[in-house]
Formats: structure tokens, C-alpha cells, sequence
């Protein structure tokens, strides 16, 4: 099997009270508009670590995975593009200020997410859906064995063959 190098990007999914979690970018193309925490995967750095990152970063917020929450695929030119969003659990909802990408983070009721600026139709999207019909694929890892994580992902309504796993 050959392997295939693409743009991979994160998002934290994150409510409380109600309320969903948007930060405003500070510069670049998409300067004012909301979305929610977000951005690259580093080397050698798993796409969940980098969502927890991207959230602490961007908010202040430390979280816990609960599963995810969708996947946007996309070609730029002939590099394929992946977005994975994750919904992750907070213990705490106090928020820091601005920092250099971002302006301003601030909790929102679904009334309040018609008019703003978003950084993408996904985003929009992504924030609507988790107020709607909030479907998420929770995480089970473990099946097998390994020396590294390793997530996978399926809707509780799949059925399996395979008995259940001890841990």
C-alpha cells in the first residue's frame, strides 16, 4: 500500500451551556471572521493531539476527545486536503484574551451565529450541525494491540462481528 502526502488540518468542536466556543482570526485573508479553534497537524504529532493543541493555543481551554465530529475532503490543485473536527469535552469555560492569531474568543447561543462573518461555509456548517443533530463517532481504540495510539472511529448504529474487548 503507497502512501499519500496531503494538507491535513483540525478543528476543536467545543459547547458548554448550551453555547459554542468561536474564535475571531486577527490577520490573514479571513481577518474578523469566527470559526471554531483550528489548524495543522506537526510532524509526528497525532490529529487529536493537534486539535487539544489548537484549542489550548487559541483559547486557553483544556480538553478531552469525545469523538469525532466530521470530515471535509477537498483537492487544492492535485494535493488532497483533509479536515478532521473533533468534539472535545472542557472542564472549564474561562477563556484567555487575544493572542497573535487570534483577536477574540467568546461563547455563542445558536440565536447568535446567523449574522457573523465566517472563516468557511464547513466551519458555519460544523457550528450549526452541533446545536441540530449533533451526531458524534466516538473513538474505539484498543481492538488491537499496539505500541502506539491508534483511534478508530464509527457511528454507535454500526454493528460488528467481533466480541467485545477486555481491557
Amino acid at each position: 500500500m503507497s502512501s499519500v502526502l496531503c494538507d491535513l488540518g483540525v478543528a476543536a468542536r467545543v459547547f458548554s451551556s448550551g453555547k459554542i466556543l468561536l474564535v475571531q482570526e486577527a490577520g490573514g485573508r479571513y481577518k474578523g471572521s469566527w470559526g471554531l479553534p483550528k489548524g495543522y497537524v506537526s510532524p509526528e504529532e497525532s490529529p487529536e493531539d493537534a486539535a487539544l493543541r489548537e484549542l489550548k493555543e487559541e483559547s486557553g481551554l483544556d480538553g478531552e476527545i469525545v469523538g469525532l465530529a466530521g470530515v471535509r475532503t477537498a483537492l487544492r490543485g492535485k494535493e488532497p486536503c483533509v479536515f478532521l473536527c473533533y468534539d472535545v469535552n472542557v472542564n472549564t469555560t474561562e477563556l484567555i484574551g487575544a493572542t497573535d492569531e487570534i483577536s477574540g474568543s467568546a461563547w455563542f447561543k445558536l440565536v447568535e451565529l446567523g449574522n457573523l462573518p465566517w472563516v468557511s461555509e464547513t466551519m458555519q456548517q460544523l457550528a450549526f450541525d452541533g446545536f441540530n443533530k449533533r451526531t458524534v463517532l466516538k473513538n474505539h481504540a484498543g481492538i488491537t494491540p499496539r505500541t502506539s495510539s491508534y483511534a478508530v472511529y464509527r457511528s454507535s448504529r454500526a454493528t460488528t462481528l467481533l466480541p467485545e474487548v477486555k481491557r
